[in-house]
């Protein structure tokens, strides 16, 4: 690839119709708010109507254009626009406080869900091209991606409608939890969006110098912010062509064929952190010892994200809504390491699970998704993970005046081992998950004793497998009912003295 970042002439005037000079054919850059429909009123705050086009900008890379434009739009800020067409970029972009890069409008398909969504301004990064021999191509040739220039104060800032080759989008926080407000991801499409461990190889462990494996922890799109994040109407499809196997790939001194997958990362990690202490045997987080992890304004909605391992959506918040998103996994996927170091076997985690929620008040709402476990290196056993929608004891809050309506899934709802439940509705779910695992856990209780159990409603939802587990003490005013269970094995086992009304296609 050419040092210089260039836009790719011949392409753009063959798919949209720019001029023989490389000037682009005159249009007037969109200026509303393209979020308005989720009427969230500090999305208005973002100086929509000021723009720039990079097309008016000089620089020897478009990198360097970007800093101008954005310099243009002084202190309060404003859009960048980035007409149709391909743009090259060798290095990472920042963006400035108060700044939304932005493409062009998407045409007639504006929902990221369909497949047929494609964003017309298109960024490429540089491809990681991997060598095993030697020390191996350096991580620092590629896994670019998407940065905010001030970390503690940028807000009223972030990306809309651009298509995103072999990037990331990354917006973090200071040191001390400082971060600024209003950041959005909006209407992007992100492939190969995974980043190479900086831990690989493990010398200690023998392992070839030209060794890559996949950031366990590193999203395709992280957004933390003080207060009011959207994450909304994003793709993130199969990748697959920049995929490339290492044959030879040492795990604990044994051989084998390990694939560098972009599509085991997680998808989207919004306002995620570590909650209280680990596996239960700590207190719960509060807004008391955990500020940072009970931030509101959080939504995120209306996103497809495609995964073969990981966790596709994670968020950490008080009053999140992470609504009618579309999640994929791909089954059948044989995985040798989790950890790009130590062997799988059935009692390893890849962390497979398709939303996981940490926090209070959250609303977990219409939500459709299919997520699988991969198999260990023996390929005789599936490791431990594969979960559905899942509160769980892990570094986590109890349970306060939270939601799951109205989301279809093959994998359980995991309301499990919370350390406390006080108002939780459960209601209009349609989930099947193989015989003999229920459908849905809500369990306060933890291996260390029993936990309160309150203010439960899990009503008018359709289960198969084993059907509806509820257990705490104390407990009260929980209800079960009207709920239906498909197929035989069909069980509710009552542990918190709920109230059972109606339910069709169950043992009690």
């Amino acid at each position: 690839m050419k040092a210089t970042v260039k836009i790719r002439i011949g392409i753009a005037l063959a798919v949209f119709g720019v001029l023989a000079t490389g000037c682009w054919a005159a249009a007037e850059p969109p200026r509303n708010n393209p979020t308005a429909e989720y009427k969230l009123e500090w999305t208005n705050q973002i100086k929509w109507s000021k723009v720039v086009s990079i097309a008016d900008f000089q620089g020897k890379t478009y990198e360097e254009r970007l800093v101008k434009a954005q310099e243009s739009l002084g202190k309060e800020g404003g859009v960048v626009y980035f007409p149709p067409g391909l743009y090259q970029f060798k290095d990472s972009l920042y963006i400035k406080n108060g700044i939304v890069i932005r493409g062009a409008e998407p045409g007639a398909v504006t929902d990221a869900r369909d497949e047929r969504y494609s964003p017309p301004t298109r960024f490429e990064f540089p491809e990681y091209i991997p060598s095993f021999e030697g020390d191996g191509t350096p991580i620092d040739t590629a896994f670019k991606g998407i940065y905010l220039e001030d970390i503690e104060q940028a807000g009223n800032c972030g990306i809309v409608n651009v298509d995103i080759n072999r990037g990331h989008v990354d917006f973090q926080e200071g040191p001390d939890y400082k971060c600024g407000r209003n950041r959005l991801v909006y209407g992007c499409v992100l492939r190969n969006a995974a980043v190479a461990d900086p831990g690989i190889p493990e010398p200690k462990s023998g392992q070839h110098p030209w060794q890559r494996f996949t950031q366990r922890h590193h999203a395709a799109i992280t957004i933390r912010a003080g207060k009011n994040i959207l994450a909304a109407n994003n793709r993130l499809p199969e990748s697959g062509e920049d995929n490339f196997v290492m044959k030879g790939y040492l795990l604990q001194g044994r051989p084998f064929d390990v694939v560098f997958d972009y599509d085991n990362r997680p998808g989207l990690y919004i306002n995620n952190y570590a909650l209280g202490g680990p596996g239960g045997r700590g207190p719960n987080g509060t807004p008391q010892t955990h500020p940072w992890g009970f931030r509101k304004g959080i939504v995120i909605r209306d996103n497809y994200i495609f995964c073969t391992g990981r966790c596709a959506i994670s968020f950490t918040g008080d009053g999140t809504i992470c609504a009618n998103n579309v999640i994929r996994f791909k089954d059948n996927v044989w995985r040798p390491t989790a950890t790009g170091t130590n062997i799988t076997k059935g009692s390893s985690t890849n962390d497979n699970r398709a939303v996981q929620m940490r926090g209070w008040r959250w609303t977990v709402e219409g939500n459709d998704y299919i997520v699988y476990r991969n198999w260990a290196a023996d390929k005789k056993y599936k490791i431990n993970d594969g979960e559905g929608l899942m509160h769980e004891d892990h570094v986590n809050s109890c349970v306060l005046d939270s939601k799951v309506i109205n989301n279809k899934g093959n994998s359980y709802i995991s309301i499990y081992k919370t350390g406390g439940i006080n108002g939780l509705l459960v209601k209009g779910n349609d989930i099947r998950t193989p015989g003999g695992i229920a459908a849905i856990y809500v369990v306060a209780n933890r291996n260390s004793g029993p936990y309160e159990c309150k203010n439960v409603k899990i009503i008018s939802n359709t289960t198969a497998g084993s059907g509806i587990h509820i257990a705490g003490s104390p407990a009260e005013n929980n209800i079960v009912k009207d709920n239906r269970h498909i197929g035989g094995n069909g069980k509710i086992t009552n542990e918190a003295n709920a109230e059972c009304q109606n339910n069709t296609g169950y043992d009690l």
